[in-house]
């Protein structure tokens, strides 16, 4: 059975040999430190480095063990259970449960492959100012979506005029394999938006680091909640990380995982132009998947079984979609833990069982 489920970064790509190296350093510099309570915002070393790389000061930023769980606390302290806060659609399943969970209110906003319909968005926020709106602009998990520039501009605008934050996500920023980077809404908007990123994709998913980074008085609200919550985020990974960047091994070690992820991306995009031309999907220039609307009399009810029963397991596209019937075609592929040659296999046993 060939799994086609979770995103999660290639084995191949962590650095061992570097995180062996950076783990001494961070023990024989500041081990007495790092193997100590590190209170709330987190390792002051790895802190300092974020806001000189972010261009902001230290009180603006908050390292989490992982990003879901600063998401899982934005939702705690900034909004209410019942109040209304938008999501793209689709979006990250866990994130559609975190909300759900909290007792809020979502409202998804469809996703087209340029980004989030604008027209939908002006007509929701006439009926509902949100608390947020959370969205994933580059390489978007689970479609692949990058938002485009025009794009990008009126989501900060909105936000400004309506007095709304935007949750900026951006794990997969730093994997653009082709194209050029497009400005955050952060730099449009950035006293309305609290970007958040993670080391899960660039480092390691192990290594459970998170960050926030934002507007001072809001990061401080969600530093009160994290420290009475466990303290503070897990230290040793913290001093791995910084001294991974200051050793120099961080870049290097990123362009060896865009060069590793490119070549799936290229095959994954090869196999849907020719095996599904009526299915609709961006063409991502970077991340970990594509999300594909399966032509009409796809269904996910269906089709996971005969996919299970041809050897693959697939992801219910329905778990991503506020609303589950908008995701019964809808199948994620996320190529980055799959070698070409095993794409090539996977979607030769996937194929002949989707309607095409």
């Amino acid at each position: 059975m060939i799994n086609l489920t979770r995103g999660v970064p290639a084995p191949e790509s962590f650095a061992l040999d570097g995180f062996v190296e950076a783990f001494k350093a961070a023990m024989l510099e500041d081990g007495r430190t790092a193997m100590s309570y590190v209170a709330t915002p987190g390792y002051k070393p790895l802190i300092d480095w974020i806001a000189k790389e972010e261009n902001v000061t230290p009180d603006q930023i908050l390292i989490g063990n992982g990003s879901l769980e600063c998401l899982n606390f934005i939702a705690t302290v900034a909004a209410e259970p019942g109040d209304c806060v938008f999501m793209e659609s689709p979006s990250y399943d866990r994130a559609n449960l975190i909300m759900k969970r909290r007792g809020l209110n979502p409202c998804g906003i469809p996703l087209l492959t340029d980004g989030v319909d604008l027209n939908v968005f002006e007509e929701m926020l006439k009926k509902h100012t949100p608390k947020f709106f959370y969205t994933i602009p580059d390489f978007q998990n689970p479609m692949g979506t990058t938002t485009s520039l025009e794009k990008r501009k009126k989501i900060a605008e909105f936000a400004q005029q309506y007095g709304f934050w935007v949750l900026e996500d951006v794990p997969y920023r730093a994997l653009r394999y082709t194209g050029e980077d497009l400005p955050t809404i952060a730099s449009m908007a950035p006293d309305r938006v609290i970007k958040m990123t993670s080391f899960s994709k660039t480092l390691a998913p192990g290594l459970r680091l998170g960050v926030l980074v934002g507007n001072a008085d809001f990061i401080k609200k969600i530093r009160i909640y994290a420290g009475d919550t466990y303290i503070g985020p897990v230290s040793p990974t913290q001093a791995l990380a910084y001294q991974f960047m200051k050793l120099g091994l961080y870049q290097p070690n990123l362009q060896k995982i865009k060069e590793l992820y490119y070549p799936r991306l290229k095959k994954t995009l090869e196999i849907l132009e020719t095996g599904l031309p009526n299915a609709v999907y961006p063409k991502p220039e970077g991340g970990f998947f594509v999300g594909v609307m399966l032509p009409e009399g796809n269904d996910m009810e269906t089709l996971i079984p005969r996919a299970k029963e041809a050897g693959v397991n697939i992801t219910d596209g329905r778990g991503f979609f506020l609303n589950r019937e908008d995701g019964k075609r809808f199948l994620r592929v996320p190529f980055c833990g799959m070698k070409p040659e095993e794409l090539e296999e996977v979607f030769n046993l996937l194929l002949p069982v989707i309607v095409k």
